[in-house]
C-alpha cells in the first residue's frame, strides 16, 4: 500500500502513467523516446515499481534481437482499495496531502496571484449510469491529452490539474427509481 501512494503522489511517476494511458500500450524505448528529459535509470525504475504495485501490467512481449520487449499497459484508472476501504482512504489522503502541499507552497510565494494564475476548484454532482460515467471520463481523457500534446511555447506554464470522482455524502449507492 505504502508503494501505491508513493506512486500515486510522484510527479514523474503520475507522467509515466499519463503517457502509457494516452497511448493505450508502450514499450520502455517508447517511454525513453517521449520522456528524454527523464533519466533512462529513473524510468526504468519507475516502470519497475509501478508494475510490482500493479498500476501498469505488461500486456505483451515480443522477441527483439533475442530480448523480450514488454509492452504495457495502464491496469486500472480508477483507485483499487485493496484488501480495505482503510487503504482506499490512505490513497485519497495522500493525494489530499500532496495537493494541500502544492496550495500551500504556492501560497506562500511573494508573487502568488490567483487571478493570473488562473486558480480554480470545480465541483459537480452528475447523477450516470456507470457506463454514461465511463464515457466521459474517456472524452475528459481525450480533452486533456489534446492539450497536453501541444507544444511547449515560451509562455506556457505548467499547472496541475486533478479530477477526482467520489459519490456525494450520505447518500446511497443504489440506482433511483
Amino acid at each position: 500500500m505504502e508503494q501505491l501512494i508513493k506512486i500515486l503522489t510522484d510527479p514523474v511517476s503520475n507522467r509515466l502513467i499519463q503517457l502509457i494511458r494516452k497511448n493505450q500500450k508502450m514499450t520502455v524505448a517508447e517511454i525513453l523516446a517521449a520522456t528524454p528529459d527523464i533519466p533512462r535509470a529513473t524510468v526504468y525504475r519507475r516502470i519497475e515499481k509501478m508494475t510490482a504495485a500493479e498500476v501498469i501490467e505488461v500486456v505483451e512481449t515480443h522477441k527483439v534481437r533475442g530480448q523480450n520487449e514488454k509492452i504495457y499497459a495502464v491496469k486500472n484508472i480508477y483507485i483499487s482499495s485493496g484488501e480495505s476501504n482503510a487503504d482506499g482512504m490512505k490513497i485519497m489522503t495522500a493525494a489530499f496531502i500532496r495537493m494541500f502541499n502544492l496550495c500551500s507552497e504556492y501560497f506562500k510565494r511573494p508573487d502568488a496571484d490567483v487571478e493570473r494564475d488562473k486558480l480554480f476548484i470545480l465541483n459537480y454532482a452528475i447523477a450516470l449510469s456507470d457506463r454514461d460515467f465511463s464515457d466521459m471520463a474517456t472524452e475528459l481523457y481525450a480533452v486533456l491529452d489534446r492539450y497536453q500534446n501541444k507544444s511547449i511555447t515560451k509562455d506556457a506554464k505548467t499547472r496541475n490539474l486533478y479530477l477526482m470522482s467520489l459519490p456525494t455524502g450520505g447518500e446511497s449507492d443504489e440506482p433511483k427509481k
